[in-house]
């Protein structure tokens, strides 16, 4: 067969136009059945015909599952996740009309792993000298800018991980209340990804057992610490026990004994000592960078370089 011979889609039949062919593994496909495929799916040019036709009939089945996914929960602003709690399913959609693009609906349960990065870009500055050439600050300048990506990977039959960026618009520095923004709805979708936070059908949100569980950078909960009686208390502090109760967290009346006056003294009130108490030491001045808005304490700003003002 020539170059320019006339080929023909061998899932649809149809013919395929001037720079419309799609190579398959053992045929060709063209551009309205590739459109079906789904947007997760990169492995086009290694499957066969008959994978193909297999994976449309999914499609055709998942556009009919569409009609019964409602959503309670939709997380993001380009990127959205849709979550129906009450069938344990989501999908991933950057089109304003999820059902139209016929979007994965794909069950919470095939979430193997969710996690989100950082992605840290920086463009130095120059300036011109007294002879007009461009030339860098001393010390060197740069401008920042921070995209957030929430990697999702899934047990699928087409596809196995799905990548989200999260930032439409990319903060120029991680202080900013439009960074802190990104990152909390990114630790709201790994979390709801990874099974944490779930709303039951018309229950609301229901709390994890244990206590509110706090969120780290890296999208993992940590249980709050609880106290003799179930209760959750604040990390870091020990709350004392009251003397009474068993530290089972079962509650005993204590058993109250006569009062004696030999049983009871006062404390002797201590007298003042300095060397008892130390002030900590005062931490040395802070100030903004007005180039990143990074806190710094040294003269030159450690984010960018730039001199203190």
């Amino acid at each position: 067969m020539g170059l320019f011979d006339k080929k023909f889609c061998d899932v649809c039949g149809e013919k395929i136009g001037l720079l419309g062919n799609r190579k398959l593994e053992d045929g060709n496909l063209c551009k309205d059945c590739a459109k079906k495929l789904s947007p997760f799916f990169s492995d086009r040019r290694k499957s066969t015909v008959a994978e193909i036709k297999e994976q449309l009939a999914y499609r055709e089945q998942n556009k009919l599952n569409m009609n019964h996914f409602n959503p309670t929960r939709v997380l993001g602003t380009r990127t959205k996740v849709y979550i129906d709690d009450s069938q344990g399913k989501f999908v991933v959609s950057s089109r304003n009309d999820y059902r139209e693009e016929n979007a994965d609906i794909i069950d919470l349960s095939a979430v193997a792993s969710a996690r989100y990065e950082v992605e840290e870009h920086r463009e130095e500055q120059y300036t011109t000298d007294s002879n007009g050439n461009r030339v860098s600050y001393h010390p060197p300048r740069y401008e920042y800018s921070y995209e957030i990506n929430i990697y999702i990977n899934v047990n699928h039959p087409y596809f196995n991980e799905i990548t989200v960026e999260l930032t439409d618009s990319r903060p120029d520095s991680r202080f900013t209340e439009e960074f802190r923004r990104y990152e909390q709805t990114a630790n709201e979708i790994v979390s709801a990804l990874q099974g944490r936070g779930a709303m039951n059908a018309g229950m609301g949100y229901q709390q994890p057992m244990g206590g509110y569980q706090q969120m780290n950078p890296q999208g993992y909960a940590q249980p709050m610490q609880q106290n003799a009686y179930g209760q959750p208390m604040q990390q870091g502090y020990a709350q004392p026990m009251q003397q009474g109760y068993a530290p089972q967290g079962q509650y005993q009346q204590p058993v109250q004994q006569p009062y004696t006056q030999a049983q009871y003294q006062q404390p002797m009130q201590q007298p003042y000592q300095p060397n008892q108490y130390q002030q900590p030491m005062q931490q040395a001045m802070q100030w903004v960078c007005q180039n990143c808005g990074a806190p710094n304490t040294a003269n030159f700003c450690q984010n960018c370089g730039a001199p203190k003002a």
